[in-house]
């Protein structure tokens, strides 16, 4: 396969969730230790996430971070008497399920408002803003959010994840967006981007996720890379009991870092020719 990619193959492997909890986040950081991450996103409104986000920068300096902006898991950094719409009676986030359901429910002004927040937060470390994305996907629940996510990568000359992952069928993402959002991000989204000359990949990949978070899945999807700037979203980490009691994504975790560290995945990058990216350095900015 190598010989016949001769042009440039950028890849930017992006680890999620990083501060969900503190075993989470130190697999990250060795999956980029000893593995194939290059940017992780971190969810910086949770307890404990800005001094994961520290040791990050102890233990794993070459690690480049964003922010996962987050507004369907924990509590907003904002107080709760500005931003009602995002918040149920007990001062939590509104799950994913019911804002899909009804994306209109939340203010976007308060939306804008949080975000800022969890970006001002990070930014407290002193490193270097990477790029944007969201928990669950939030950007495709409804145009309004997206507008306000582009503006925020402005304002803070960063890069945002392109929306359509480009190894799911649209009828099978039809099953959890708005039909409306998954016309947008296939065609219009990527044209924002550019307008606004944000970096971005060319494509996207999300499957390497459940039960195709296995080792072949990911030689696949080095195999067949196409040319240009890619990126392969993952959730690497160690479980722990706040995480099992918390999610349903838990001991999957350790088996995307295995596969992230597994030899066999390291020499198909080489063989492959493929550069490892972080939006800065691949993208352009």
């Amino acid at each position: 396969m190598g010989p016949l990619h001769t042009v440039n193959r950028r890849l930017i492997v992006n680890a999620d969730d990083y501060g969900r909890t503190p075993s989470v986040s130190r697999g990250i950081c060795d999956a980029h230790l000893n593995g194939l991450v290059t940017t992780t996103t971190v969810m910086i409104n949770l307890p404990g996430a800005l001094e994961d986000v520290r040791r990050g920068m102890d233990c794993a300096p070459t690690l480049a971070f964003g922010v996962h902006l987050n507004l369907t898991f924990g509590k907003p950094l904002t107080p709760p008497d500005r931003v009602p719409t995002l918040i149920d009676a007990s001062g939590v986030f509104h799950g994913k399920d019911l804002i899909f359901s009804n994306p209109e429910m939340l203010d976007l002004a308060e939306v804008k408002i949080e975000c800022k927040a969890q970006i001002e937060r990070f930014l407290q470390t002193e490193m270097e803003l990477d790029h944007l994305d969201s928990h669950h996907h939030l950007v495709l629940a409804n145009i309004g959010i997206w507008n306000l996510l582009t503006e925020l990568a402005v304002e803070y000359d960063c890069g945002v994840r392109t929306p359509f992952p480009n190894d799911f069928r649209e009828e099978d993402l039809l099953e959890l967006y708005p039909a409306n959002m998954i016309d947008f991000s296939r065609t219009q989204a990527k044209v924002q981007l550019e307008k606004f000359a944000i970096p971005h990949p060319d494509y996207f990949y999300a499957s390497f996720f459940g039960k195709y978070a296995v080792l072949d899945h990911l030689i696949k999807l080095l195999e067949e890379l196409p040319n240009g700037v890619s990126e392969m979203m993952c959730h690497p980490g160690y479980s722990d009991e706040t995480l099992e009691q918390t999610s349903g994504y838990n001991r999957i975790r350790e088996q995307e870092l295995a596969a992230l560290t597994d030899q066999s995945a390291l020499s198909a990058i080489a063989s492959e020719n493929i550069e490892l990216h972080t939006y800065r350095t691949g993208c352009g900015k």
